[in-house]
């Protein structure tokens, strides 16, 4: 048996793949992507506290000296102390802004975990399907030298030309050749799954999993969706402070020691909105959310009209697949009829390799429906929200 025939019986036949849940768990906990877009997380919290925090106070020190005319010198000192006061009403708006905020790095992080979900799970229905399609040119390949060994036999017995054992031959070869370019691919494919998933070592994948639609997709809730929605209620709380045309008043308490005299003083700096009110800032971010509306209604039309191209093509796959599955059980019953005939001669060479075609494109048929139902699933899924954290 040749060797490649071998490697994939030794694929195949693996005890310690990995299943995907377990793949795709260990992919999430360490993958140095969604680490690096947690820590945005942390930064929205500490920016929060940055925009929530009172301002330092200020103290100022003051040291007089006094020589009035024909008198003895004598000292006086000045101490003022003055802390900036948030206005009634501006805290709580902060602390709203910073809330969103936090919200906004939160739905965000959401968003680019149920990317990467989907998107490693889309590549491992590729590398699926390529061992799929190795495992596939095995039994093709075991078929192609069941038939070059009746040839060889017909040809020691002289029932067929040497020529027709050679074209057996060639077929026979031919199936090597398209599996070993097959472990070709999925060498590219395999690498390519493990580095997005940030995964450093080799591990050995099954290749059989089956997604399937999230059974309560109802109650889920689109990640873009999400975000946008909560990028925009940052936006009215960025509108909401700016209606504030006045946010600090400083309070100072002043004490003044002279030679005559003690003076106490307590007053307050109230800034005077004449020139900036900040009306344009409130414009600028009432704007903005009003344009994130525009684009949640729109996000929801393209999302409502792909679940109904979704839920179309998985019925037509559905459908297909049941088809080549009742034809593939023919094909089956007559190559195994046309494999008996060629043995007493009733069937030829060509007639035989027609009908083995005609099984394995079927099967291969089959192998691309899978990956194409599985594909759909992981769509869906991501759309009604099932891959957010």
């Amino acid at each position: 048996m040749i060797k490649i025939l071998s490697a994939v019986v030794l694929i195949s036949a693996s005890l310690f793949a990995q299943d995907f849940d377990a793949f795709l768990d260990n992919a999430l906990k360490n993958s140095p992507y969604l680490k690096s877009s947690n820590l945005s997380l942390s930064q929205a919290r500490e920016q929060g506290s940055v925009m929530t925090r009172y301002k330092n106070p200020s103290l100022d020190l003051e040291y007089s000296s006094f020589k009035p005319d024909n008198f003895s010198d004598d000292n006086g000192y000045r101490a003022a102390f003055t802390q900036p006061v948030r206005l009634w009403g501006v805290g709580s708006d902060t602390e709203a802004y910073a809330d969103a905020t936090l919200k906004k790095a939160a739905s965000n992080y959401s968003l680019s975990y149920a990317e990467f979900t989907r998107d490693i799970s889309l590549l491992y229905t590729e590398y699926a399907n390529q061992r799929k399609k190795l495992e596939l040119a095995g039994e093709e390949l075991e078929i192609a030298k069941h038939i070059y060994d009746i040839s060889k036999e017909r040809s020691s017995a002289g029932t067929i030309s040497r020529g027709e054992m050679l074209q057996a031959q060639v077929d026979y070869e031919m199936v090597e050749i398209k599996a070993q370019t097959l472990n070709l691919d999925i060498q590219d494919t395999y690498f390519k799954l493990l580095k997005f998933a940030g995964i450093r070592n080799e591990v050995e994948l099954d290749f059989k999993y089956e997604f399937k639609l999230a059974a309560d997709a109802s109650s889920l809730k689109n990640p873009s969706i999400n975000y946008l929605k909560s990028y925009k209620e940052e936006a009215k709380a960025s509108s909401q402070i700016n209606s504030n045309r006045v946010k600090w008043v400083d309070i100072t308490a002043e004490f003044e020691n002279e030679p005559d005299q003690n003076i106490m003083r307590v007053g307050a700096s109230i800034p005077l909105a004449i020139f900036n009110t900040s009306s344009e800032e409130m414009q600028i971010a009432k704007l903005e959310a009003d344009k994130t509306e525009l684009l949640i209604e729109n996000e929801n039309a393209k999302i409502s009209i792909e679940n109904i191209k979704l839920k179309k093509q998985r019925e037509l796959l559905l459908l297909l697949k049941s088809k080549n599955e009742e034809t593939l059980k023919t094909q089956i019953k007559l190559l195994k009829m046309f494999e008996d005939g060629y043995k007493i001669a009733s069937i030829n060479l060509l007639e035989l390799q027609n009908i083995k075609n005609r099984v394995i494109k079927t099967k291969e048929s089959l192998i691309k429906i899978d990956t194409a139902l599985n594909q759909n699933a992981i769509t869906t899924n991501y759309i009604a929200g099932a891959y957010n954290e």
